[in-house]
This record gives structure tokens, sequence and C-alpha cells, in this order.
């Protein structure tokens, strides 16, 4: 089995309400799962999902959970992460260790007293942290290629390339291209994948406003999906104040330009 899901697509914040409900208001997670076991890029509140499918399983698939980075919107669903808190868990975080910040501390830092009641040290699945390989080094993680880039976003971010048998898929959440100078070595990263899931916080009108917090628009993301090839590009990290109408419009804008255009929604499968 493999089954890539969309969990969460919300950034900064979570939002609820009927606005909000055919994208969904859960911050940025993604799950694939093989036979060999589970892997997460990120730890929003969309893995609230994950827990609520593996709660009924008698026993529990290894899981390894690949940061892209440590701002809140994307580790906030991790303290009530239903494995953490069983013994036949086995769970591994990787990052990259070149980060600036300790990032080993950081995830300990979030999840303690008097923040969350049970410490990261203290919960009963067993634990392990391991350093991403070097970039341009794939990894073989439960049978999938992983590879990652860093891309523009403040205190540093990673993209991601998983490739099965049947699939791929680049997750470029929290990146902030231009799309007038997409940088040919992004390009080539994304080169032939399936499908494209980036960053589509701000629209064309709002990106003047807010150069260097990080994100992109769907403009940038059909010029890298163009560019690169792709099969689908999904725009994820919804602003929590646009309601589902108004991603629409920015998915049909894209559309105009670039037709296999989707707007990632909360547990949209991709085949």
């Amino acid at each position: 089995m493999h089954a890539f899901v969309i969990r969460g697509t919300r950034g900064t914040l979570p939002t609820c309400g009927p606005t909000f409900l055919r994208y969904g208001g859960d911050t940025t997670c993604f799950s694939l799962e093989t036979p060999q076991g589970l892997l997460l890029i990120d730890a929003g509140t969309g893995l609230r999902h994950v827990t609520q499918e593996l709660a009924d399983r008698i026993d529990l698939p290894p899981i390894t959970v690949l940061l892209t980075h440590l701002h809140m919107d994307h580790l906030v669903g991790l303290p009530s992460f239903g494995p953490l808190y069983s013994s036949h868990a086995r769970i591994r975080f990787m990052a990259d260790s070149n980060r600036e910040d300790d990032w080993e501390e950081a995830l300990l830092a979030f999840i303690r007293k008097p923040y969350w009641p049970v410490g990261l040290t203290d919960a009963d699945a067993t634990l392990e942290f391991g350093a991403l390989a070097a970039p341009g080094e794939p990894m073989d993680i439960y049978g999938v290629r992983v590879a990652w880039c860093a891309v523009p976003h403040p205190q540093q971010c990673a993209a991601y390339r998983l490739e099965w048998n049947g699939g791929s898929v680049v997750v470029a959440t929290d990146a902030e291209f231009d799309a007038r100078q997409i940088p040919d070595s992004f390009v080539e990263f994304c080169r032939g994948a399936g499908h494209l899931i980036i960053d589509a916080h701000f629209t064309p009108s709002e990106i003047g406003q807010y150069a260097g917090w990080g994100h992109s628009t769907w403009e940038a993301g059909v010029a890298i999906a163009k560019a690169a090839e792709v099969g689908e590009l999904l725009l994820t990290h919804h602003s929590p104040n646009r309601h589902d109408t108004d991603i629409d419009g920015i998915v049909e804008a894209a559309r105009k330009t670039f037709p296999r255009t989707r707007g990632a929604s909360t547990n949209m499968p991709l085949d």
C-alpha cells in the first residue's frame, strides 16, 4: 500500500467555520504509508487525522517524521499525537543537521511543562532523532526514495521529494519564490514530479507588502510547474483568512495558465 494524503493545508494558524469546510482548517501535515512504515512530513494540526486512523490498529507501523522547519504551525499537532503515548510505537524525527538552531532541543522545549502536561522525554513511545542525508544524497525510508533541498524561508526550511513505485510528489510548503526568477536548481529538483504541492499563501496583489516573509503566490507555483513539467500543481499553505470561495478564485486564476491545478484540501489523497 502506498497512499499519499494531504492532512492539513493552512498556514500560520488553524481555522474553522462554515466558510472553511471544503479546503479545511488544519495546519500543515502530509502522510505516506507503505508496507514498511508510515512517513510523515510536518506535524501541524492535520496530524490529528493520522491519530484517528491509527487509533483502532492493534499493531502500529514504525513512524518517521520529516520536519521542514520548526515554526509552530508545523509542530502544534505533535503534543497530541496518539502514538507518542503508546509503548508499542517507534517514532523517528529527522531534520537538517546543519540548521542554525538545535532542532532536537527545540522539540524537547516545545513539548514540556508548563506548555504541555507531559514532556517529550516522558513519552511512552521509543523515540529516535536522526539527521537527514546531505542534499543530493537520496535516502530510502520504508521503500520510499526521499530527497530534500533548502528553500527560502525565515529560520531555514526544507522541501522534500518523495518517489515510490508508481508515484512522486514534491512538498514545498513555506517557500518564497519570485515568479520571474525561479532558481534553476529548484526547477530541476521538481522536474517531472507527478504532483507539486507548493506554498501559495499570498496573492500577486498582496505579495509586494510581504517580501521576506517566506511565502509565495500561485504565479510562482505555476511558473515552477510549467518549467519543471510536473503532472499536477496543488496550492497549499492557505492563509487562515482565506475562505473557500477565495481559494476557488486563486485556483481558477492559476488554471488559466496551468490547467492541472487544484487547491490542496484536508485528507486529499493523491494517486
